[in-house]
């Protein structure tokens, strides 16, 4: 007996709504009853990014407006919670714009734009009162409405987005008075006046990757009172002039020296704004030089629990100025290393942190290595680690292995170092 037949129209809505459009859209073949009940769905995701396999000698583009207007048109008034539409094969702002205007009235709360190339976006979408979370990607905002407010938008995530001026990206964002995160990948600017702020007195996590990469480096400033959580990869600006990141618990940061750039580039304010930040992850092992560079303006992170580091070909050289930072945590719990334990010089002349100085003081309870293959270098690498590291409880060790052989060589060899720490208990994962 078929069961899902008899449910009410809303539960058996509910079900289509945890199907692709796709799947949701084919099971109108069921029954004259079905036939239109997935456009009712509240979560729609219509996308044409590349051509269907279904339809090899039909107009894509077609068929997808076709479908597109034949759903916003059966489905009426109903509310829509979430719209994605991606359209880069294009379709026309013609028609994405209607389709965009017909789901704001509808009252919906998270909206995905990803256009074909730059097109223009429509102002309406900047007036929205329902919107609680949007995202657009590949759009051109030349301006912003003089209406511009959007007062239930908490997210707003912008990749590949270009903006005409400064003014209409401080516009869009003062007219979100309940702005909590806020994405920005790959921002293009006209008329770059190298000075930028990101002021927000509401926001509470902030990603940046990669803004200004085609212009010169400026001043930038965090005036971030509340922020809890920022991800910042790009190269170092010049200066830094006001960092306000008192609120702030974790910090992910892969900066960059711009090649052939100035050699007065100071992000020691910067540094010292991040003074209270709990998790801090240095993304590339540039970051963990620039540390070392202006390890002077280094403060205290007396806060700092987690620190994660990410390693190169060349261990040594990859860690080589973390030793300043180690010195500066005074109550460091975890260290995790990404990347690899490989050197080129021997252990014992290498100037990794650890041949820099003894570490029997540092706190560091658990250490984490994500990438051991178990040479020779690499278990000497660790000897030093368990030797001088007195106060580790925890050894997380993950290791590639081909074979059950390897796996006992690689775990035998590890369990066998001597330990500073009669608490130390060694785990080998592999991969």
């Amino acid at each position: 007996m078929d069961r899902i037949s008899d449910l009410p129209d809303g539960i058996v809505i509910r079900i289509l709504s945890f199907l692709s459009i796709d799947e949701a859209a084919s099971t109108s073949v069921l029954s004259k009853r079905w036939r239109d009940m997935f456009a009712f769905t509240p979560h729609l995701h219509l996308s044409l990014t590349k051509p269907r396999k279904f339809l090899p000698f039909v107009d894509h583009r077609r068929y997808f407006m076709d479908f597109v207007d034949r759903v916003l048109a059966v489905s009426g008034n109903s509310a829509i919670k979430s719209f994605t539409l991606k359209c880069r094969l294009g379709v026309g702002s013609a028609h994405t714009n209607r389709w965009i205007c017909n789901v704001l009235n509808r009252g919906v709360l998270d909206l995905h734009l990803d256009a074909k190339a730059h097109d223009p976006l429509i102002f309406e979408v900047f007036a929205c009162k329902t919107l609680v979370k949007l995202k657009l990607t590949r759009f051109e905002i030349p301006m912003l409405p003089v209406n511009a407010s959007l007062p239930a938008l908490k997210i707003i995530s912008l990749h590949f987005v270009k903006f005409y001026n400064l003014d209409a990206f401080e516009k869009l964002i003062s007219a979100c008075p309940l702005l909590e995160e806020l994405i920005m990948i790959y921002i293009a600017w006209e008329l770059w006046k190298c000075s930028h702020i990101f002021s927000c007195p509401t926001l509470k996590r902030l990603t940046i990757g990669c803004i200004g990469f085609s212009v010169e480096l400026g001043s930038m400033s965090f005036d971030n009172p509340n922020l809890v959580y920022l991800e910042y990869s790009d190269f170092v600006q010049l200066r830094y002039p006001v960092v306000n990141l008192d609120s702030l618990v974790e910090a992910k940061l892969g900066l960059t020296m711009k090649e052939g750039g100035p050699d007065n580039c100071d992000p020691s304010n910067l540094i010292t704004g991040l003074r209270n930040v709990e998790i801090l992850n240095l993304l590339c092992p540039e970051t963990v030089e620039i540390y070392g560079i202006f390890h002077e303006a280094m403060p205290v992170f007396a806060n700092l629990l987690h620190l994660t580091i990410t390693s190169e070909v060349d261990f040594c050289s990859s860690v080589s100025s973390l030793p300043s930072l180690l010195k500066k945590a005074p109550n460091l719990h975890t260290l995790v290393i990404k990347g690899f334990l490989r050197h080129d010089n021997p252990v014992s002349d290498c100037e990794c942190f650890l041949g820099c100085s003894r570490l029997s003081s540092c706190p560091v309870k658990v250490l984490e290595i994500t990438e051991y293959e178990g040479s020779i270098k690499e278990l000497d690498q660790m000897k030093r680690f368990l030797e001088e590291l007195s106060c580790l409880e925890l050894v997380k060790v993950c290791a590639p292995a081909k074979d059950d052989k390897e796996k006992l060589r690689l775990s035998t060899d590890l369990l066998m170092l001597c330990r500073a720490s009669s608490k130390c208990e060694i785990k080998v994962e592999f991969s």
